[in-house]
């Protein structure tokens, strides 16, 4: 039993040194326009020291359709790699008005749409899926 143990814990560990590149990565829009370039993190670190573990996961992307900042926002989340909408993703909205930060959380729909009006000026975006990496949007750099 023990040898079992440590052989699968081998595997599982030298499977880790591995899993570098084998996944899509994440894609932005805005209007159009792409713009990786505001994704914070979007290449993956996977592997025993990485910042994202052994456990390879989906990618998020996201289309943003329409931004009026200081109004509203609308667009859809997606598999990276499929194309396939991401039903009832969660999407924190921060948002800055008057000095003060505030944050809101929407759900897309069961076509991975999303909107939301807001006060202020958004800043950031973070998206959360199960078993895909969370993907992190910096709009301060637009």
């Amino acid at each position: 039993m023990r040898i079992k143990i440590i052989l699968i814990l081998t595997v599982l560990i030298a499977s880790c040194g591995g899993t570098k590149n084998l996944t899509e990565l994440s894609e932005l829009t805005v209007e159009n326009k792409r713009l990786n370039k505001l994704i914070v993190d979007r290449k993956p670190d996977y592997g025993i020291s990485g910042r994202d573990g052994c456990v390879i996961m989906g990618e998020i992307s996201m289309n943003i359709a329409e931004l009026n900042n200081g109004k509203s926002i609308r667009g859809k989340v997606f598999d990276s790699e499929t194309k396939e909408p991401l039903i009832n993703a969660k999407l924190k909205l921060s948002v800055k008005q008057n000095g003060m930060n505030s944050t809101s959380e929407i759900n897309s729909d069961e076509n991975g749409i999303y909107q939301a009006k807001f006060k202020g000026e958004l800043k950031k975006i973070e998206v959360e899926y199960v078993a895909y990496r969370n993907l992190k949007i910096n709009l301060e750099k637009l």
